[in-house]
């Protein structure tokens, strides 16, 4: 069959458009990546290779055309792209070749895109960094134009060099230019090794090289991705840097705008660049953003009423319930049991403030040294706001004998050791937890040793109101009675207080007031009852024995009723600190744990509602439970 001369001339012609154009698809290579995602926009970063200038960008969702638009990478916040190029000036590039090497490095400089940025790193005896990675290519030509070729190679030298003034870089490359192998006997294999390992991609340029030289640097080429492109002669030099100035694709930025229909969903994103047959075309899965709600969008109830929004409602409830909570509680404890504690009121010592402990304070003297300095700075802030006659009267109650500087100088102590123990293992804000925990711990010790005190005195107190009733029986007044037990009772937190009484009155103060201050230090209610009852006595008459007699069976009865409800009360007690501790444990430990997991508690306009009124309903919960197991008998 003969084919005609024009069908021959259509074939070829055919061929021809075919054979051009599978190329310009080939070259164009297309890698596009998720840069940001926020409500309402999706930012991409797209690699473009074959191409010098941005190309038109089309981006779809399921074939729907979505508006985006296209910028260069310089003029975004995304990271740039690094290259240092190592440029060897030892002798082997004496001649044409380093001239011939600087042109090329510039003009490799301005092939490269926009975004890239290009260091300096020259590879003779000693290896020094010119630039550092910069996108200013005046700095780069200005340190190429004072270069001289002289003294030996050091390749690998400036190759580590190199890795180093670019570690900082998450996109980096190396670029080698050399005209002979490395002549200062540096070892190749920790650098090779080093560079493969990092992943750092490493281009050669051989510069009339034969071409089984610089085994070494072809073999950490090859390892690391890159290419050699070797130049015969010098003035090869500069097409060879450009080729590999093509291997940097152009990157842009696109932006897509969301339509609202799709926050919070997922989906793929078509990205098309340029058009016809040279057009490059992929996909990115991307999760859109979720937006909130605007005002128009909102229930028509709520926008009817804009002050009733949900934050404020739930407010509004956990108030009036906590409120009526105490209201409530307050209510039913408070008319019987006030109206009886007024009836015995009038038997009571009135006080006008704080109980005068009559204590000597000792002021110190000045050019005492640094101990005097600190106990007079400590005096001073144990009077500030008058807080001296309180410090005192809590440290009576633990039974501590030192004055209140002291005491105050003590927690400060604490508190500094605290910070400083801390602060050595964990820094400021580990100081700053020392710091409170020392002075935490301070008031913690002097608590505990007044309620310890406190404790064993009402111990003691029926016992030795026995004692009393036995003296009186015998003869005895009441202060005798007291005196001979004071005598004859074993030391403790009672027969301190009983002497200190009986102190009081040697020096003309009266019996009943006496006990009524010792009951006030030590916050006892049993032997304010006691001094109750003694004062009725002496105002009706009648046997004081028998009264103080009838006072003790009272208090032991009280004791074993009292002991036989907390023995009662223990499993309610128990239940209600595991219902306190549980929420806060479990918070704590998926604090350390799982922090992503609560952190919309606080990030979130409904977490912050959520957490308020889960401390409201805490603090409610507390509060009733420790109402129910309390029983005060």
């Amino acid at each position: 069959m003969v084919i005609p001369r024009a069908g021959l001339a259509v074939l070829a012609a055919l061929g021809l458009l075919l054979g051009t154009a599978a190329p310009a698809l080939a070259d164009r290579n297309l890698a596009v990546t998720v840069a940001d995602v926020t409500p309402g926009q999706v930012q991409l970063v797209a690699d473009v290779s074959g191409v010098s200038a941005a190309p038109p960008v089309t981006v779809a969702q399921d074939g729907r055309p979505l508006s985006s638009s296209v910028q260069g990478a310089e003029a975004s916040a995304v990271p740039p792209r690094t290259v240092v190029v190592v440029l060897d000036t030892g002798g082997a590039m004496a001649g044409a070749r380093l001239p011939a090497a600087r042109e090329g490095v510039l003009a490799f400089a301005e092939r490269l895109p926009a975004d890239v940025a290009v260091g300096l790193v020259t590879a003779a005896a000693k290896p020094a960094v010119l630039v550092r990675p910069t996108q200013d290519r005046g700095a780069l030509r200005a340190a190429l134009s004072g270069l001289r070729a002289t003294g030996e190679t050091a390749v690998y030298a400036g190759l580590r060099v190199a890795a180093e003034a670019a570690k900082q870089a998450p996109d980096r490359r190396l670029l080698v230019v050399t005209a002979g192998r490395n002549t200062t006997g540096d070892p190749a294999d920790p650098v090779v090794r080093n560079l493969a390992a990092a992943g750092d991609r490493v281009d050669l340029v051989p510069v009339q090289v034969p071409a089984g030289g610089l085994t070494e640097l072809r073999q950490l080429v090859t390892a690391t991705g890159g290419a050699v492109r070797p130049a015969a002669r010098a003035d090869a030099v500069g097409g060879a840097l450009r080729a590999v100035a093509e291997t940097f694709p152009l990157r842009v930025i696109i932006t897509v705008t969301v339509p609202p229909e799709l926050a919070g969903t997922a989906g793929d994103l078509t990205v098309t660049v340029g058009t016809g047959a040279e057009a490059a075309r992929t996909s990115v899965p991307v999760q859109f953003a979720s937006t909130a709600p605007s005002p128009a969008t909102a229930d028509p109830v709520l926008r009817a009423l804009p002050l009733l929004r949900p934050p404020l409602i739930a407010v509004l409830v956990f108030g009036v319930l906590l409120i009526s909570t105490l209201l409530a509680i307050s209510g039913l404890m408070g008319s019987t049991r006030q109206r009886r504690l007024r009836q015995v009121e009038q038997f009571r010592l009135p006080t006008s403030g704080a109980p005068t402990h009559g204590r000597p304070q000792v002021r110190p003297q000045p050019g005492g040294g640094l101990t005097s300095t600190v106990l007079a700075l400590s005096d001073g802030i144990a009077r500030a706001r008058g807080g001296e006659e309180r410090i005192a009267q809590d440290l009576e109650r633990a039974g501590m004998t030192i004055r209140p500087r002291e005491w105050t100088a003590a927690r400060a102590g604490a508190t500094v050791g605290g910070a400083i123990l801390l602060g050595l293992l964990g820094g400021a804000l580990a100081a700053l937890l020392g710091a409170a925990l020392g002075w935490l711990a301070a008031g913690l010790y002097r608590r505990v040793r007044g309620v310890r005190r406190r404790q064993a005195f009402a111990d003691q107190l029926p016992d030795t109101l026995q004692l009393v009733v036995g003296s009186l029986r015998s003869g005895f007044s009441l202060a005798q009675a007291i005196d001979a037990v004071v005598q004859d009772s074993p030391p403790g937190p009672l027969t301190v207080e009983l002497g200190r009484a009986m102190a009081e009155v040697r020096l003309g103060s009266d019996l009943d007031d006496a006990l009524e201050r010792v009951a006030q230090r030590v916050e006892n209610e049993d032997l304010a009852w006691t001094v109750m009852a003694i004062r009725i006595q002496r105002d009706t008459g009648g046997n004081l024995a028998e009264v103080l007699e009838t006072t003790v069976e009272t208090l032991r009865e009280r004791d074993r009723l009292r002991r036989h409800v907390r023995a009662l009360s223990a499993e309610g007690r128990l239940s209600a600190y595991v219902l306190i501790a549980l929420p806060i444990v479990m918070a704590v430990w998926m604090l350390l744990t799982r922090r992503d997991y609560l952190s919309p508690l606080w990030t979130t306009a409904v977490g912050l509602v959520m957490l308020v009124g889960a401390l409201v309903l805490m603090v409610v919960g507390i509060f009733w439970m420790a109402r129910w197991i309390k029983v005060e008998v």
